[in-house]
């Protein structure tokens, strides 16, 4: 015992400063990594915050021009279009031309700041077959919650039961099982059966093979609007089997003339240019195309 104790050894002091020397410099290198990693952060931040924002509003700007002019009705069940060009909305509804869009601000030649279209933003169904009392459909997405069972019933490019007088008739979807079904896997095979009585505005009406669903369409409006300090791109969608509307901000703008629609023959052109919430001297401005 007296022998390992006389023999044992620690650290010497040149073993200790090496050790520290070697520390520093791992804990500065660290320090500068965290550093640089800081400022890249607080400087791609603003510029990813104005990507998202401009994803989430061409995502639903996405969405609503595909559906628009799906499952709009035209006036006296007769569409009219006048060549390539996209005339503008009747005041009354239903239009004439189903792909119709109104500039409520402005022109189409210099560019409009306020549109408004019709737009199919729901379901949409077809009956393959009745069996019994039952019809058996290919749902994307067709409901019986109160809010949305509100219903075209198509034959064609033609609505059934609609003599051109007043609106369109409504029905209603009763016993669909499941609800809501998703069609994107299968859009052969029936998905969803329903009974085959609808009952609507003009009364009762039974399913038959090929009749087309639509849900009754929303009155689109985008445009830009002041709001909370500054300029925001803003959509308002009208029920036009309720009469009620939801409106929202979708994303913010630079300024008060950072939203133009111009109209080239039957497609449209949007210019946006988009301010970061987080760093306002971010922008960033887009260029985009929609058309039927």
């Amino acid at each position: 015992m007296r022998f390992f104790l006389k023999n044992s050894k620690g650290f010497t002091i040149i073993e200790l400063l090496v050790v520290i020397v070697l520390c520093s410099i791992i804990l500065m290198a660290v320090y500068g990594l965290y550093l640089a990693s800081d400022k890249v952060f607080k400087h791609t931040r603003p510029i990813s915050d104005v990507i998202e924002e401009m994803r989430s509003a061409i995502a639903t700007l996405d969405f609503v021009f595909s559906r628009w002019g799906i499952g709009t009705p035209c006036i006296n069940n007769n569409c009219t279009t006048v060549g390539n060009i996209i005339i503008n909305c009747s005041d009354f509804y239903p239009p004439s031309d189903p792909m119709c869009i109104t500039c409520k601000n402005g022109d189409f030649s210099s560019g409009c700041k306020d549109i408004e279209f019709y737009a199919n933003l729901y379901g949409i169904g077809f009956v393959i077959n009745i069996n019994g009392t039952q019809a058996n459909l290919i749902s994307c997405r067709l409901t019986t919650d109160e809010d949305h069972n509100y219903y075209y019933i198509w034959q064609g490019d033609k609505v059934i039961n609609y003599n051109g007088t007043l609106n369109p008739p409504i029905y209603k979807i009763f016993e669909l099982s499941p609800n809501n079904q998703d069609c994107i896997k299968n859009f052969i095979v029936p998905n969803a059966r329903s009974s085959y009585i609808v009952n609507g505005t003009s009364g009762i009406y039974y399913l038959q093979p090929g009749d087309i669903i639509m849900r009754v369409p929303h009155k689109v409006r985008i445009y830009e609007k002041y709001y909370n300090g500054g300029y925001w791109l803003y959509i308002d969608k009208l029920d036009m089997a309720t009469g009620t509307r939801e409106e929202r901000p979708i994303a913010k703008l630079e300024d008060v003339n950072s939203f133009k629609v111009f109209r080239e023959d039957r497609s449209l052109k949007l210019e946006i240019k988009f301010r970061s919430q987080s760093l306002p001297e971010r922008t960033l401005k887009i260029e985009k195309y929609f058309a039927r």
